[in-house]
């Protein structure tokens, strides 16, 4: 995953995608398929694909996290909220505002049943 990382950043995302998917294949053997930790490979190759302006093939992979997520720890989680709030983003970068604010709306929600209406990051 840190090797995926410093490919990103320096714009190599062919070389990036395949460590990330390495990474991806050990946790789905080691770990399984619904462990939340393959849900957070799915999520990181969904930041790859974002970051590239693939929206498409990012949207697949925040998803998959997204229901792994649910799946693992529940729809009311916090990192559930997190994949919400992925997706809400990438809705936003491609100036889909209604779609947006639905997915930010939805991990919001799942903030405060989680963390309580006065915890800062239900800000």
């Amino acid at each position: 995953n840190n090797i995926a990382i410093l490919m990103k950043s320096q714009g190599k995302y062919k070389e990036a995608f395949e460590y990330y998917e390495k990474g991806l294949r050990i946790k789905e053997i080691a770990l399984g398929k619904n462990h939340p930790d393959t849900a957070s490979s799915y999520n990181n190759i969904g930041t790859l694909f974002e970051s590239q302006g693939k929206y498409k093939e990012a949207f697949e992979y925040y998803e998959k996290s997204l229901i792994i997520r649910e799946i693992a720890l529940g729809k009311n989680h916090p990192d559930t909220a997190a994949s919400y709030n992925n997706i809400g983003s990438l809705f936003e970068s491609q100036g889909k505002y209604k779609e947006a604010f639905e997915y930010y709306e939805k991990g919001l929600r799942i903030k405060e049943i989680a963390l309580g209406k006065n915890h800062p990051d239900t800000a």
